[in-house]
């Protein structure tokens, strides 16, 4: 009779501790690690099957459970084939996960107007442009938690990396290219992009222009020998006077202070906002001198009406010799391009040592924002897709199809897939093999928020065209930003 009784309590604890064990698991906790004994071995193996189905191995994201998520795409000079086919291909590892995308060359304009609205059910789940007003914009939204913090994904492993993460196989200087806000990541790069001065390499080589000066005065002679052949040296978008930042931006800046060895000062006024900035020696400078260019007549007559396309054609067209521009311009023009026509690349040299480093534009980004008010699940797979991006198929797609600069530091490890780059992008890669070249992106550590912020870069911008075009002296106006400038930082303290 004791027998029978030990028995029977001795099964109830056996069952109490299954029961439990259940429970824990149902909860979303490990399992126990000593498995609940069972009289069927064969039920904890199916058990345990079951178990590894509900998950994605790569990510432990639920495979049964449907999302949707909505994306804004910016369609433009990079087209919408690359993003295509990463869609694709991430619906067929994870048919779970779908996508309504909405494709548009001023999804930003619509990000803005759902941003308004304040409903985060119609928000996109993840979007890639930037916004009316840019980053102060975006920085208002880091402020107000409305966007997700991807700072984690440095870290994350890549779908195709070996065990390794997207920060171990990132090119150098692609996490501080990455237009970090407030110091951290709000959207994953995927992509390089380079800037400068593109040409058509054929007809320079029927001139035997310099595709390659090393000094400001090779280059000023190229420009000159440029003009009395007829040909407008460099042309650029007066209608988004910014473009030619592309070739005498922020980069520029940095490649004067270091010739005149003021690099470190310069670097920590610039990037904290500490006065002098417009009237800083190495703004001046730069200025000055597209001034003494508008003066000799390097940049085309009537530039303030001239699109970005227009400006482009007249590369293509022989018109205008270079145009400053950023390396999607391949692919934009594609439709466009004459047989035969070839794109080259340089940077402007500041400096008379030839061996001086060359400062250019080279910045990472094209990444998706995630807005925070979604759901958690869709936020993981938004996230989980921003990593995807990065997979060397994907990359490979982005530098045929799309004229990107692959970010993956071991792109080139295989020739065949190196060898599909565009023709823009492998003079890019030629160009910095060639010269000592450094790339900036231009962040600033300090985000001024103040509306005499924006209005010191309104002054500078409408002023653009009239400087290059030999009519305004740089120097009142940019004593008038600096002004401003000065009253931006004051309110911000």
């Amino acid at each position: 009779m004791k027998l029978k009784t030990i028995t029977i309590l001795l099964l109830c604890f056996l069952v109490s501790i299954t029961v439990l064990a259940c429970a824990k698991k149902y909860e979303g906790g490990e399992s126990s690690p000593t498995p609940a004994p069972s009289a069927d071995a064969s039920d904890n193996t199916k058990d345990k099957d079951t178990a590894e189905e509900e998950v994605y191995p790569e990510n432990g994201l639920p495979k049964n459970e449907k999302v949707t998520l909505k994306m804004g795409f910016f369609e433009a000079g990079m087209g919408r084939e690359y993003i295509d086919y990463a869609l694709d291909t991430f619906k067929q590892k994870f048919p779970n996960v779908s996508f309504e995308v909405t494709y548009s060359p001023t999804v930003q304009t619509v990000v803005n107007t759902k941003i308004s609205a304040g409903n985060d059910e119609d928000m996109f789940d993840m979007f890639n442009s930037s916004l009316p007003g840019g980053t102060p914009a975006i920085t208002a939204l880091v402020e107000n938690g409305k966007l997700v913090d991807q700072e984690d994904l440095w870290d994350h492993k890549l779908y195709d990396g070996n065990g390794k993460t997207v920060r171990e196989l990132m090119m150098e200087g692609t996490f501080e290219t990455a237009g970090r806000i407030l110091g951290k990541t709000y959207a994953l790069p995927n992509t390089g992009t380079g800037a400068g001065l593109f040409y058509d390499k054929k007809l320079f080589e029927e001139h035997g222009w310099n595709q390659n000066p090393k000094t400001w005065s090779e280059f000023m002679e190229l420009l000159e020998t440029i003009k009395q052949a007829g040909i407008i040296p460099i042309t650029y978008t007066g209608v988004h006077v910014t473009y030619i930042n592309n070739a005498f931006g922020t980069w520029k800046l940095f490649e004067l202070a270091e010739n005149s060895g003021n690099l470190e000062k310069f670097e920590d006024d610039f990037r904290n906002y500490k006065l002098p900035q417009y009237l800083a020696p190495e703004y001046v400078d730069l200025w000055n001198r597209l001034y003494e260019m508008g003066k000799k007549g390097y940049f085309p007559e009537g530039v303030a009406a001239l699109d970005h396309t227009q400006s482009q054609m007249q590369v293509l067209q022989h018109k205008a010799a270079m145009v400053s521009t950023g390396s999607w311009v391949e692919n934009e023009m594609k439709d466009s391009t004459p047989e035969g026509f070839e794109w080259g690349y340089m940077v402007v040299p500041m400096g008379e040592d030839p061996a001086a480093t060359k400062w250019t534009r080279l910045t990472s980004g094209n990444g998706f924002y995630i807005w925070e008010g979604k759901p958690e699940l869709n936020k993981k797979w938004a996230k989980e897709f921003n990593v995807w991006m990065l997979n060397l198929d994907v990359q490979e797609v982005l530098g045929e199809k799309a004229g990107a600069i692959p970010l993956r530091k071991d792109f080139a490890d295989d020739p065949a897939r190196a060898d599909k780059l565009q023709t823009l992008t492998k003079s890019i890669l030629e160009y910095n093999k060639n010269n000592n070249t450094r790339g900036e992106s231009g962040y600033r550590n300090v985000t001024l928020t103040d509306p005499a912020f924006a209005q010191a870069s309104k002054v500078m911008n409408e002023a653009i065209t009239a400087i290059t075009s030999g009519k305004q002296d740089p120097q009142p106006i940019l004593e008038e930003a600096e002004k401003l400038l000065e009253k931006a930082i004051q309110a911000q303290k």
